[in-house]
């Protein structure tokens, strides 16, 4: 049930889904997708460098995850 899944170590299935995301993320960093273009960042931003001074912390937070967590998701 939900309770013990909460209650428990961590879940695998959970670490392997956010590891695609944080590669995929990298990915579109990679084959330089603008992400200041993005509706949401326009609405939050009136400032295109401040958009992507945030979307690069983002990326250096993805970029920490795969580092961190990678090893420990694949070899156990």
């Amino acid at each position: 049930d939900s309770i013990n899944g909460i209650l428990s170590g961590s879940n695998q299935w959970l670490n392997i889904a956010m590891l695609i995301i944080a590669l995929l993320r990298v990915y579109l960093e990679v084959v330089n997708f603008d992400f200041a273009e993005l509706p949401v960042t326009r609405g939050m931003f009136k400032d295109k460098a401040d958009a992507q001074k945030f979307h690069k912390q983002g990326f250096y937070l993805c970029l920490g995850y795969i580092v961190f967590s990678a090893p420990f998701t694949l070899f156990s």
